[in-house]
């Protein structure tokens, strides 16, 4: 098998059909030699019956794995990984906002210049509201400057990797997966190609404000211990604050008899601290709740359904 396709499907009924036909145009004679793995993660509308419509009617292979219920993003990626075959995978949407005649550009790449082991794609120009954007960026300062491993602003987890990457990450065990900080964590030579983000072909984004803040949380906790190490530093701080504080009001009573700080500052003393506390108890618990998700075993997900039309023929 040469190419594997990966598309995570999640409530996109209106892109199927759509996706199949243009990435049939795209690859051209590349297609006897793919598959295509739609992952579908617990869609609620008729995505699935437009997939297995699809598995009845592809002239080239296509399969087909379905969660018993919604499990995220992460999930489907790491489902797509596993049943991929191909020397080359890519990951890519569905809903054609990622065209897929990036991925025969990234082929040419990988194939001209052997030393790469994987290339990803980034907006050069990103079509977002002024919000949002500035947010994405504050988050890859952040996250750089906390962790080890540098991740390319703006990369999406739209690329196409050799099957040495792929297997590497497959050899990460970990549940609670962030899959940027683990393409950037395994190493590899990457080359980073822009592209244009096109309109969606059907349907509206799955990500809001409050899930991409969720999973920058996710992604910061998953690649850094700095942040318990800072709040660490801070406790240390206030306590030499507080020490100081405590002498200057000893010192301010003995020599000039001053009363006791009065009500406001004292209140402002213990809001300030009981939020520096509290800020410190809920950074540690978000790593004591990652390790209680590893310690159950749980699996990352569950297949309900699997399905294989093979069609393709050419299989190398």
């Amino acid at each position: 098998m040469l190419l594997s396709v990966i598309v995570p499907c999640f409530n996109e009924e209106g892109n199927i059909d759509l996706f199949y036909e243009e990435t049939v145009k795209e690859l051209g004679d590349l297609m006897p030699d793919t598959e295509l793995i739609f992952v579908n993660d617990g869609s609620r509308d008729a995505t699935m019956e437009k997939l297995r419509a699809l598995c009845q009617r592809a002239e080239y292979r296509v399969r087909v794995v379905s969660f018993s219920r919604n499990f995220g993003k992460e999930a489907a990626l790491l489902a797509g990984l596993r049943e991929a075959q191909g020397e080359f995978t890519s990951i890519i949407d569905a809903d054609l906002q990622q065209k897929p005649s990036y991925i025969v550009q990234m082929l040419d790449i990988l194939n001209e210049h052997p030393e790469y082991d994987a290339v990803a794609a980034y907006q050069e120009e990103r079509k977002e509201g002024l919000v949002l954007s500035l947010f994405k960026k504050a988050f890859y300062k952040v996250i750089d400057s906390l962790t080890d491993v540098k991740i390319m602003q703006a990369a999406s987890d739209f690329r196409v990797l050799r099957r040495p990457v792929v297997d590497a990450i497959l050899a990460l065990p970990e549940k609670c997966r962030f899959s940027k900080g683990i393409f950037a964590w395994v190493g590899f030579e990457t080359y980073y190609m822009p592209y244009v983000v096109e309109e969606r072909a059907s349907g509206t984004s799955k990500w809001n404000f409050w899930k991409l803040m969720k999973y920058a949380f996710d992604g910061i906790i998953a690649f850094s211990n700095k942040p318990l190490i800072m709040s660490s530093v801070a406790g240390l701080f206030i306590t030499g604050l507080s020490l100081l504080y405590l002498i200057i009001i000893v010192v301010k009573t003995i020599i000039w008899g001053d009363p006791v700080a009065g009500f406001p500052t004292l209140a402002c003393l213990i809001l300030m601290l009981s939020g520096i506390q509290l800020l410190s108890v809920g950074i540690l618990g978000q790593y004591m709740a990652k390790n209680y998700t590893e310690s159950k075993e749980r699996p990352v997900y569950i297949v309900k359904e699997e399905l294989d039309n093979g069609s393709q023929q050419k299989i190398s």
